[in-house]
């Protein structure tokens, strides 16, 4: 009989028990994430690479190092590019004392050409002249001899003219045409000014190329942070793109949630938020920056023992903190509204 008593006490007391949970899950209007909601801790965190190789001769930094923005960390070895600078540079000075050389020569001889050009056509035009006027009076003596008006020996005086004159105009014709032959000349001069400046820039865009790579000899840090990771030892040898040193920024941290579906509800953009760490001590606020549009995994599966019939699926809710007591790795949970 007591045993049975008893039995019914305890049966009682577990109905009110969850009883007592169920109104209090209900009754709770907070943005205290269950139980299992936990978030890992990020930050922004970069490895810098080299962009060109070569023999790193210097590194300055350890793990653990504090740097500055524009700090330098490491030098590549500089001297195989200041020897292609010394050349390149030569190489400038030669092309331009080229160019100035075909400038004068173009210059020179456009002008003596255009002034013999000139002079040849005016020759031709008044040798032009000269012909017609000849062959005028030789057309005309000519009749004269058939009708017996002069004697021969004045005709022939006349066509000597006209042949003089026919001659002196083909000379005169000749004379433009070498002027012309020479101007063709000056044309080819000019490409070869034309050319001379081409490589010239050419030469000049080389040299920046190489004062880039120097520049890029020297590794420096591209923002305020903490050397968190040394992948090369000073004297190692490295390809373009090789990874020198990783820099985190300890003041651009957050942390990634993984929100279940029936707890999404609870949290919006701009909102601000506590989160606790796994020691129960560490407290931080933060700001929530994104929410995930996408599904990410399931954070329940739907089980016949529990009766489910559909999985529960998790999104990603990032919160933005900025604190320095955060570390990537670290495991954080939502405890409230930051207030």
């Amino acid at each position: 009989m007591k045993r049975g008593i008893h039995k019914g006490l305890a049966v009682v007391m577990t109905l009110m028990m969850l009883v007592i949970c169920l109104v209090s899950a209900g009754c709770s209007g907070s943005t205290t994430a269950s139980q299992e909601t936990w978030g890992r801790a990020d930050a922004k965190e970069i490895d810098i690479n080299s962009k060109i190789s070569g023999r790193v001769v210097q590194l300055n930094v350890k793990e653990g190092d504090t740097v500055k923005q524009g700090q330098l960390l490491a030098i590549i070895d500089q001297r195989d590019l200041l020897t292609k600078k010394a050349q390149a540079e030569a190489n400038i000075k030669t092309l331009e004392a080229q160019q100035t050389q075909a400038s004068y020569t173009t210059t020179m001889q456009s002008g003596t050409t255009q002034s013999a050009l000139g002079q040849a056509q005016a020759a031709q035009q008044k040798a032009e002249t000269s012909l017609r006027l000849a062959k005028a009076d030789y057309e005309r003596y000519a009749s004269l001899l058939d009708s017996g008006a002069v004697s021969k020996q004045v005709y022939d005086q006349y066509r000597t003219n006209y042949e003089a004159a026919q001659a002196a105009y083909d000379q005169s014709g000749q004379a433009v045409d070498q002027a012309n032959s020479t101007l063709m000349t000056t044309d080819v001069n000019k490409a070869n000014e034309a050319a001379a400046a081409q490589k010239l820039e050419q030469a000049q865009a080389a040299l920046q190329e190489i004062e880039v790579s120097l520049s890029e000899t020297e590794i420096r840090a591209p923002f305020d942070g903490i050397i968190t990771e040394k992948y090369i030892e000073e004297g190692s040898m490295i390809s373009t793109g090789t990874p020198l040193v990783a820099v985190q920024d300890p003041t651009d941290n957050w942390v990634d949630v993984k929100v279940p579906e029936t707890e999404l509800s609870k949290y919006h953009l701009n909102q601000a938020v506590t989160l606790r760490a796994r020691d129960g001590k560490t407290t931080v606020t933060g700001t929530i920056t994104d929410i995930s549009q996408k599904a990410e995994f399931a954070t329940s599966r739907a089980t016949s023992e529990r009766g489910d019939d559909t999985d529960i699926i998790s999104f990603n809710v990032k919160v933005q903190v900025n604190a320095a007591a955060l570390r990537p790795g670290m495991r954080f949970q939502i405890v409230g509204d930051a207030s």
